[in-house]
This record gives C-alpha cells, sequence and structure tokens, in this order.
C-alpha cells in the first residue's frame, strides 16, 4: 500500500475514532440528541470495521504467480 493511501485511511480512522468518542453514551453530544448521536456512532464504528477490512484487504500480497 503506498504511503498516501495510508495516511488517508490513518486520517479516515482518526476522524471515526473521534466520533465515536464523542457520541458515547454519555458523552459531550449525547444529552443533546441521544438517537441521531447513537445513529452517528453506529456508522463511525462501521466505518472502522470498513477501514480495518480494506486495510486487511490492501496489504495482502498480491498473487501475480503465472
Amino acid at each position: 500500500m503506498d504511503p498516501h493511501t495510508q495516511q488517508r485511511l490513518r486520517a479516515a480512522e482518526e476522524a471515526a475514532d473521534r466520533l465515536v468518542e464523542v457520541c458515547r453514551k454519555g458523552g459531550p453530544l449525547h444529552a443533546h440528541s441521544p438517537r441521531e448521536v447513537a445513529q452517528v456512532s453506529r456508522t463511525a464504528k462501521w466505518l472502522l470495521n470498513a477501514i480495518a477490512a480494506l486495510r486487511r484487504r490492501l496489504e495482502e500480497p498480491s498473487d501475480q504467480a503465472g
């Protein structure tokens, strides 16, 4: 994986991590709008899982035998 892609994925991970943190139950945003904040938290966690899966896939050695 090239460094530019790694940097972008890391930035997306950090942003999603921050969303999960501020949207946690009892967090600074939760009291204002619990339902919407919970949806943002779920979506950010989904994004973190998707980024992890993409990272694993991109880091796999390419099978270029042939």
